[in-house]
């Protein structure tokens, strides 16, 4: 065999999500209901008016479009659910404005994680770029709130958040290689 056949990929990958994949989409999804909740206490709250409730506002869009995208690739596997341990571990933080920003920056940070964690476990080509895409903006939504006065970028760009995706076993990859004996 030669180094150019050694490094040719055994199969391609699949583009619609495996059923693995589908687990995991599953916990996504759920997870972007409940940062898109969350924005929507906040907004629902008083506390933010102007410029700042309409961040607040544009940034749940996002995660409830986030959800919708998870939602196509699902189609009937879809649940609709958000993921209520997050909620209610942010949900009693938005207290105050400033508890508010550190809480949803913390969360940012935390779907940044857990997104990067379920990216590194997809086969699913589909699933795999509107994933990527997420975590750019989710880790750009954390440094926002890095920006305003009595936080800091640093809390953003040095996060010590902790990934909530599951692991999930995929099924072997099938091969189409044929094993001659000699």
């Amino acid at each position: 065999m030669t180094t150019a056949q050694a490094r040719t990929p055994r199969s391609t990958p699949p583009a619609q999500p495996t059923e693995a994949d589908k687990q995991l989409l599953q916990f996504a999804q759920g997870v972007e209901l409940s940062a898109r909740d969350l924005y929507k206490k906040a907004v629902e709250s008083g506390k933010f008016a102007d410029d700042e409730l309409a961040m607040l506002k544009m940034f749940g869009e996002h995660h409830n479009s986030y959800a919708q995208a998870f939602n196509g690739l699902l189609g009937k596997s879809s649940t609709g659910a958000r993921n209520e341990t997050l909620y209610s571990a942010h949900v009693g933080q938005l207290g105050s404005a400033q508890s508010a920003y550190a809480a949803l920056q913390e969360l940012e940070n935390t779907l940044a994680a857990t997104n990067t964690d379920i990216l590194g476990q997809l086969r699913g080509i589909d699933a795999a770029k509107i994933l990527a895409s997420i975590i750019t903006t989710e880790a750009r939504m954390a440094a926002v709130f890095g920006t305003l006065p009595a936080l800091s970028l640093t809390s953003a760009l040095n996060s010590s958040a902790n990934s909530l995706a599951p692991t999930i076993a995929q099924a072997p990859e099938a091969s189409s290689e044929t094993t001659v004996a000699p």
